[in-house]
């Protein structure tokens, strides 16, 4: 029988607690494979995502920050678990990334409304924003949820697909992340987390625009 077989390695890892030393959770990278898959199914939710009106995005964006506000306690229990700051710190992280929505919502969408220019002939120009892509965060762990949501935010609201490669020891808080949005109204697979190490990150670099 002719052929080859692949032989993959699948490593695990785990999140620890600095402040007790437990275990938080467990967690297992993604294979190469899998994560060709999760950038694909980011990039077919963006091809839909690029059209959506203005008014639309905003009102999504509005969502999540609700959203954030929401799940305010779990969140900030997580990434004082986590990273090990203060809860109190924790606190004024995520209403930090609720606003973040919010100006975005607001702000964001004036910015990128077709703008109508007088041209030197003396006609009329319009210029338009489109979107780029899928937008890759690579984020540490120092301020969890605001790392993540700076970036993302803004790219979702222009009319771009994300994927975040979190640090690995704030695993659990890009995962948290994922899901808020998703249940604030984010399309599905729009915004994803990618579970790999340094040596599979340097695999899929060129694929995205950095941030």
């Amino acid at each position: 029988m002719n052929g080859t077989t692949e032989i993959v390695e699948i490593k695990d890892f785990t999140t620890v607690n600095p402040a007790t030393g437990e275990t938080i959770k467990e967690y297992r990278y993604q294979t190469n494979d899998e994560v060709e898959a999760s950038i694909q199914r980011c990039h077919k939710a963006f091809l839909n995502w690029r059209h959506e009106s203005l008014s639309n995005r905003a009102e999504i964006m509005e969502a999540i920050g609700k959203g954030l506000k929401k799940n305010k306690e779990e969140l900030a229990q997580l990434m004082t678990d986590e990273m090990g700051k203060l809860l109190s710190q924790s606190h004024q992280e995520v209403g930090l990334c609720a606003a973040i929505c919010d100006y975005t919502a607001k702000v964001g969408k004036e910015e990128l409304e077709d703008e109508e220019r007088l041209l030197s002939n003396g006609g009329r120009g319009i210029i338009t924003y489109s979107p780029i892509g899928i937008v890759y965060g690579i984020q540490p762990w120092n301020y969890p949820a605001y790392q993540v949501v700076r970036y993302a935010i803004a790219s979702l609201m222009a009319g771009n697909g994300v994927v975040l490669k979190h640090a690995s020891n704030v695993t659990g808080t890009g995962k948290l992340l994922e899901k808020i949005f998703l249940e604030s109204g984010l399309p599905e697979n729009l915004f994803t987390v990618l579970i790999i190490d340094h040596d599979q990150r340097s695999d899929f670099d060129g694929k995205f625009r950095c941030w």
